[in-house]
């Protein structure tokens, strides 16, 4: 059986960022995997290109897809058979998105030189990556000196490399790029002083960007091709296999029968939605079209449905086992196994959708909001046990240290095969070979789509990391980003409170337009090495700027969950800002909790770690409390403010400040029972008798 009506997903969402939704509701953006970064208007700008593949089957339409899915395959041969030379496989990584994208844009380009144009670059493109593979050796070779064809090549690839950035990811990492290639190129002529770069030729220059290990196919496409990819596809599998309902119908079974169960359900599907797609915009526009008005209906305001789904969206992120593309890079930049990195956010990802259920929670009894009566039908099998089966072998395969490019590669095989199997079994069963045989090419669709999907989805991964590597790459050949660094120490004069204030501003600010692991990189580049002279642990260091990453997500005034969520809703993005702010400002102090309760990231004793989050969640609730406007019943303003500095006390890790506010805790909470039993004694007011008129008293 279907899931119930109320909470039936309307359309899969592709791993990797993609946001696959209904048409009905809202258009994609290009490729479906432009994040919406910079206004609400962002949904209809440049939005034909994701459509041409469905719409243009006579033009593209159906080459693209079968492009996409062999882009696809092709990642999921080298996660078992191990890649090609390095430029060879980061070559096609970057020349073959950029190719697909460019030609996607030209299936629905209206007019002839238009599409033209679009089809020219596209050829460029490809030619790009080809060229990097072809002259793989050469460009290995430090002796080598790059020819004319070579150069003109190179500046073609950056050139492409930031439009088509700009037409997926929007402007902000295009001009940040741009703007450090022209430090990197004429710096050297225009500044003077400590931030005069040094001089580089032009054939230095084009080598480290392009003919290189470096730049655009630097390390980061290196993770990009060789452990990203597979996870996006992954994710794209199971959504396409019907995991959506799967999710839907876990989350009633675990939170729909509660006081306000449709937000509380809303919490528990994004969660378990955002650990396979990795990216907030495709997860509120995948669940939030069906959830935003279910949690409407139910009685909640429409810009508070909005923030939950908003907010609770964006931890999906962070939540093992598969998070976002940030968590790789950073085990790859840190040289640790991954699955070190999934344990270690566990507990601070468990925290955070802890304050946001608490929050639903306290908005719903504030409003008195019904218990839904939500009917329970029965679990999906044939689509929960490949789900399931596949998920619970990547654990044990990570977990086993294999690497994680072998183990989603396997988990990813093993989906496609349960999916095969438990379809072909639970149709013979019930209704003969007749149901099989339409569940064989019912299963074989649902893959197929899948693979086209995470094609599609690889490509704005690609685009970002490329032009992620040439800024990074830039950073470090000029010296900038040990500049910063040092400004960073200076301004911080010594204390590690302001340096994580100061890195926080910093990754939200650059988080504003672009997306978290953009953001992440660029972030951890100047700010990691700083926090490290300060002491923290690497993998501290990097979870810290990571959250921040991910919470520029829903922070104004530029949040791309958010104007995502407000579209849905059709409701003011302040609105739905405002409420996303209160339904989750608690977690902004999170990430200062783990540096400081360092418990929080397992390290310590058994006894540390439930102390530090125990004193941890009931900080969160408090300042849930406090900016819900609840707590046993509606709280006054003087109430709020006692909270937040009971809450404060929390945040302080010190035995002495743990004692004081549980002190004040237990005596608020004792205050406000007798206060709820003293207003629950005094009568209510009759309601005034209405005046019976003359004619009225004469009848």
């Amino acid at each position: 059986m279907a899931a119930p009506e109320e909470f039936r997903l309307q359309a899969a969402v592709p791993g990797g960022g993609q946001a696959g939704y209904s048409r009905a509701s809202r258009r994609p953006a290009v490729l479906g995997v432009r994040q919406m970064n910079s206004a609400s208007d962002a949904f209809d700008e440049h939005a034909a290109s994701d459509e041409a593949v469905e719409q243009a089957p006579a033009r593209y339409g159906g080459v693209l897809a079968i492009l996409f899915a062999a882009f696809a395959l092709f990642h999921i041969y080298t996660s078992f058979m191990g890649p090609f030379e390095p430029l060879v496989q980061r070559g096609l990584f970057i020349g073959g998105a950029m190719g697909l994208a460019f030609w996607s844009m030209a299936a629905k380009a209206e007019g002839r030189a238009k599409t033209a144009i679009l089809l020219v670059l596209t050829a460029c493109a490809f030619y790009i990556g080809l060229h990097a593979m072809i002259h793989n050796r050469s460009f290995m070779d430090i002796m080598h000196d790059l020819t004319s064809l070579d150069k003109a090549v190179a500046i073609l690839a950056i050139l492409l490399l930031l439009v088509s950035t700009q037409r997926i990811l929007g402007w902000a990492l295009p001009v940040l790029t741009s703007i450090a290639l022209l430090y990197y190129f004429w710096g050297n002529l225009a500044i003077s002083g400590l931030w005069q770069p040094p001089r580089v030729s032009q054939e230095t220059a084009l080598s480290m960007l392009y003919a290189s290990t470096s730049g655009m196919f630097g390390f980061m496409a290196d993770i990009g091709t060789g452990v990203i990819a597979i996870y996006v596809i992954f994710g794209a599998l199971i959504m396409a296999t019907g995991a959506g309902e799967v999710f839907v119908q876990l989350a009633n079974r675990v939170a729909g029968r509660g006081r306000g169960g449709a937000g509380k359900v809303t919490v528990v599907t994004s969660a378990l939605f955002g650990t396979v797609s990795g990216s907030a915009v495709a997860n509120v526009m995948a669940v939030g079209s069906v959830t935003i008005p279910t949690m409407r209906r139910a009685g909640y305001a429409k810009a508070f449905a909005a923030g939950v789904e908003a907010s609770a969206s964006a931890g999906g992120q962070i939540l093992p086992p598969i998070m976002g593309a940030g968590a790789f890079l950073m085990a790859e930049l840190l040289n640790i196994p991954y699955i070190q990195v999934a344990k270690t956010a566990a507990l601070p990802a468990f925290l955070y959708f802890v304050l946001i259920f608490v929050g639903v929670d306290l908005y719903a009894r504030k409003h008195k909001l019904p218990s839904p009566a939500l009917s329970r039908p029965p679990m999906q099998m044939d689509k929960a046990v490949p789900l399931a089966g596949s998920v619970l072998l990547l654990i044990g395969l990570l977990a086993g240290n294999y690497t994680p490019t072998y183990a989603g590669g396997v988990a990813t095989l093993a989906l496609a095969a349960l999916t095969i199997v438990c379809r072909l079994g639970w149709a013979y069963a019930g209704s003969g070979s007749g149901a099989a045989v339409q569940a064989w090419h019912e299963a074989c669709r649902c893959l197929a789509q899948g693979l086209v999907s995470g094609g599609k989805g690889l490509i704005m991964i690609a685009v970002l990391l490329g032009c992620a590597g040439m800024l990074t790459s830039i950073l470090g050949a000029s010296g900038l980003g040990v500049k910063a660094s040092g400004e960073l120490i200076a301004v911080a004069g010594g204390s590690l409170g302001i340096a994580l204030v100061m890195t926080a501003i910093l990754c939200v600010l650059l988080g504003m337009d672009v997306p978290t692991t953009a953001s992440y990189i660029l972030t951890a580049s100047v700010a990691a090495p700083v926090l490290a002279k300060f002491g923290l642990p690497p993998l501290t260091a990097h979870l810290f700027i990571f959250y921040f990453a991910i919470l520029s997500a829903i922070t104004p005034p530029v949040c791309a969950s958010v104007y995502a969520a407000a579209t849905i809703a059709r409701e003011s993005f302040w609105k739905v800002a405002r409420n996303a702010m209160i339904v989750a400002g608690g977690v902004y102090f999170l990430p200062f909790m783990m540096v400081y309760r360092p418990a929080l990231l397992l390290h310590g004793s058994l006894f540390d770690i439930v102390y530090a989050t125990i004193m941890t969640m009931a900080a969160l609730v408090c300042f849930a409390s406090a900016t819900v406007g609840y707590f046993m019943a509606p709280l006054r303003v003087w109430m709020r403010l006692v909270l937040v500095c009971i809450a404060g006390l929390f945040f302080m890790p010190t035995t002495a400040s743990d004692l004081g506010a549980c002190v004040l805790l237990a005596g608020f909470a004792a205050l406000m029972k007798a206060w709820v039993r003293r207003r629950a004694a005094i009568p209510e007011p009759r309601a005034a008798m209405p005046e019976i008129s003359k004619e009225n008293r004469n009848a």
